[in-house]
């Protein structure tokens, strides 16, 4: 019996031993007022407790592993705590959630029971793309898979993307973005792309980004460079929890130097574990877009929830946007209390107008085909529509845009997507451009060396002006949809054909490394 007892003894001491008690108290961060039932997750234990009447918990852990602790209350915003060891005396100070300018919406669209979106037929706010292919490395090719490129920006005389980069018959690939790197490509001219190789690599077994790293955006600030881009540490990471990491270099070429943890990451609200409602962003986090805005860092993603939702309102997924704010560009990032931002959105693309910030909405929600506006950044109006969006936009950065709705988003580069070729599928990327932008771009250039006429044309349209050189020539319709594509000798040439064009009016787009012009015109 005593032996017995002496057993039993030693295994409650080696528990005892072998463990760690969390313990804290839970407040309101306005009032200061205890908050009882939060629910406290020890994440990794998959346990939880919650808080009593006078907002204190305890938690005690079988082991000394480090923990990830997590508060969730309804109508509050989810708090998590990371790399925790035993732990007392936690002061946690959660946020009243508050409704956005498209929550609201949404609310509207709920107590409808439909999705009738009201969308402005603004003519300074609706906008159209077009889009062409890209030469050199970047020129499409089956062998190869590019996709979800970075903003373009201009260091000296060359132009800077990054993208996600896999050998497309790569049969162990889950999707065309597992077991990516991030890879950078060069430009004089933004249209034949020189690759220079891997920027951003997976990492060892065990870290964050170790299945694969992709979906890349490039931010600058005094000439540091820092790379944001989604990170999977396992297969199931590349549909699910995967995290927002970030790479910083002196020099658009590198070396890049990850930080040791991921600087955003899902919500573990309770959609998490039981498939149901949880928060916007508890599935994963996707897209991540860098802005500097009213002296803070906007870090502007993607959300997906585990509850897809994909038969409820409004008949598609619900995918919508969140912002999460910082004081400095490696953060930490703080979620704000007004997520989500959007009702829509399967793509980032963000861009600074005015004192605000412009968006296009993308796939996946009520307001399809939408452009937008913030004046605080946060709570964003419909403005006009959107037509024929590319996919995955990278917005050139360009330091002297128009202020206009479209200055910021007058060209970039964006992907196309095969699932017909390939293990699974194939992706390449492209060239877009906002004709309207381009024109508007005319009137706040110095454009009285060049001659585009006769304004009614026939046949043919003569151009005088242009500096020696290769020009890449565009002709749209009125409608913004591209019409003709041809190349331009400036040394030899002095005349486009257009004799196959039906009467009406269109405009013309000059494009090569030094200039950008365009002018309208109609034809007899």
């Amino acid at each position: 019996m005593k032996k017995i007892f002496l057993l039993s003894f030693l295994l409650l001491l080696a528990i005892f031993t072998f463990s760690q008690t969390f313990s804290g108290v839970v407040t309101d961060s306005e009032t200061g007022l205890p908050l009882s039932n939060v629910k406290v997750s020890i994440i990794e234990d998959f346990k939880t407790t919650t808080t009593n009447n006078q907002g204190e918990f305890t938690y005690t852990t079988i082991n000394t592993n480090k923990k990830t602790v997590g508060f969730d209350l309804y109508g509050y915003m989810y708090e998590e705590q990371y790399h925790l060891s035993a732990s007392t005396g936690l002061q946690i100070k959660l946020r009243k959630k508050i409704k956005s300018l498209a929550s609201q919406r949404w609310d509207m669209y709920k107590d409808a029971g439909n999705c009738s979106v009201s969308i402005p037929n603004s003519e300074a706010w609706n906008v159209s793309f077009t889009g062409s292919d890209l030469k050199g490395d970047l020129a499409p090719n089956q062998n190869y898979t590019r996709r979800d490129p970075s903003a373009v920006i201009k260091v000296g005389d060359l132009y800077y993307v990054w993208y996600s980069y896999s050998l497309t018959a790569n049969a162990l690939k889950s999707a065309p973005w597992d077991l990516n790197d991030i890879y950078y490509a060069t430009s004089e001219d933004g249209i034949t792309w020189s690759e220079k190789g891997a920027a951003v690599v997976r990492g060892a077994a065990g870290s964050y980004d170790a299945r694969s790293a992709f979906t890349a955006e490039i931010y600058v600030e005094n000439n540091k460079y820092y790379l944001v881009y989604q990170a999977a540490e396992t297969v199931e990471g590349v549909y699910s929890y995967n995290t927002v990491a970030m790479a910083t270099a002196d020099s658009p070429d590198g070396p890049w130097t990850k930080l040791a943890d991921p600087i955003l990451r899902p919500t573990h609200t309770n959609g998490w574990t039981t498939n149901t409602d949880g928060d916007f962003d508890d599935k994963c986090v996707h897209d991540p877009c860098l802005m500097f805005y009213k002296n803070k860092y906007y870090l502007y993603y993607k959300g997906e929830c585990v509850a897809d939702r994909t038969a409820g309102l409004c008949g598609s997924r619900h995918i919508k946007w969140g912002v999460a704010i910082a004081d400095n560009p490696t953060g930490p990032y703080i979620k704000s209390e007004y997520n989500p931002i959007t009702n829509t959105g399967h793509e980032v693309s963000v861009w600074s107008y005015n004192e605000g910030i412009a968006i296009v909405q993308h796939l996946d929600g009520p307001e399809v085909g939408t452009i937008q506006y913030a004046k605080d950044g946060i709570n964003f109006e419909i403005m006009g529509s959107a037509s024929n969006i590319p996919e995955a936009l990278g917005i050139y950065r360009d330091p002297n845009a128009t202020n206009t709705p479209h200055g910021g988003i007058k060209w970039g580069l964006s992907h196309v997507l095969k699932w017909n070729y390939g293990p699974k599928g194939w992706m390449y990327l492209k060239r877009f451009i906002t004709p309207k932008e381009a024109t508007n771009a005319l009137t706040n250039t110095n454009v009285n060396k060049i001659r585009v006429y006769p304004n009614k044309a026939k046949n043919s349209l003569n151009i005088k002006g242009l500096e020696a050189g290769f020009y890449k020539v565009l002709i749209f319709n009125s409608k913004g949809e591209s019409i003709l594509s041809t190349n331009l000798n400036a040394s030899t040439d002095s005349s486009v054909s257009i004799h196959k064009l039906v009467p009406g009016i269109y405009f013309i787009q000059l494009q090569n490394s030094n200039y950008n012009y365009a002018v309208n015109f109609s034809t007899i």
